[in-house]
């Protein structure tokens, strides 16, 4: 298993010394966002950190803390969410991963849990790629990130992202919570949202056992499907980081 530490936990030499010795950083972007009865609200960062630390134990490297504040999506009318300014998130992922790059970062990977992500990342890359041409950066959700040389779908909640959850951290998932009956507090202060303000593919019944969940029903998630897919995400992305690094060094 290949040396990887969580950034914040460093000293400045210990970051020079693991920095020299594999320089890869991976930067987890979630949000604090609903995501059903039976899931956390943390779990796009979660999410993404799971599998970060996960390709780290094949290629070492840093692990930043995890991006909690972003936006986008149709989620934030419900109670528990956090979106920031667009302009608030684009400039402080442009900023630090700037920092990072001049720090003696080599291949940067920014693996976003939160799909919406998208968005920002495609504003900010293609810009830090033509500045930083000698380095890798790879950066989008589990869906997107490999391109097309990795299949996997995407959901908000629902059978796939469940699936996720259940093959990085059984640990915060509750199938059992998927049922009717749930508290009637779910709205911020202002109340539920207007029909205008609802997303379509949304559910926006409290009472429902599928409620805030966005794709195929939660109850058919496995460990096993999910666990299919990130595995090839992981291989992949490692397999990129690997070759990019050995050419480094040789």
């Amino acid at each position: 298993m290949a040396e990887w530490k969580n950034y914040e936990e460093l000293r400045p030499d210990q970051l020079e010394s693991l920095i020299d010795k594999s320089p890869v950083a991976f930067w987890p972007l979630g949000l604090l966002e609903h995501h059903g009865w039976h899931l956390p609200i943390g779990f796009d960062g979660i999410k993404a950190h799971r599998t970060c630390q996960r390709i780290a134990e094949r290629t070492g490297g840093l692990i930043i803390p995890t991006m909690w504040w972003g936006g986008g999506g149709g989620h934030d009318v419900f109670k528990w969410s956090h979106y920031q300014s667009p302009e608030a998130i684009t400039s402080m992922l442009d900023t630090t991963a700037r920092q990072l790059l001049d720090f003696g970062v080599r291949a940067l990977v920014l693996m976003a849990g939160h799909y919406p992500w998208q968005s920002f990342i495609d504003q900010i890359v293609p810009t830090l790629r033509s500045d930083y041409p000698n380095h890798l950066i790879l950066a989008g959700t589990e869906v997107s990130i490999c391109g097309n040389a990795v299949a996997i779908k995407g959901d908000h909640a629902a059978k796939e992202e469940t699936s996720l959850g259940l093959a990085l951290f059984p640990e915060f998932v509750e199938l059992e919570a998927l049922k009717a009956g749930h508290h009637d507090d779910v709205w911020p202060p202002e109340g539920p949202p207007s029909e205008d303000k609802r997303h379509p593919s949304v559910n926006f019944d409290p009472a429902h056992p599928l409620f805030a969940q966005m794709g195929e029903d939660a109850r058919e998630a496995s460990a096993e499907h999910g666990e299919a897919g990130i595995a090839a995400v992981i291989e992949h992305l490692a397999q990129t980081i690997e070759a990019f690094t050995s050419r480094e060094t040789d």
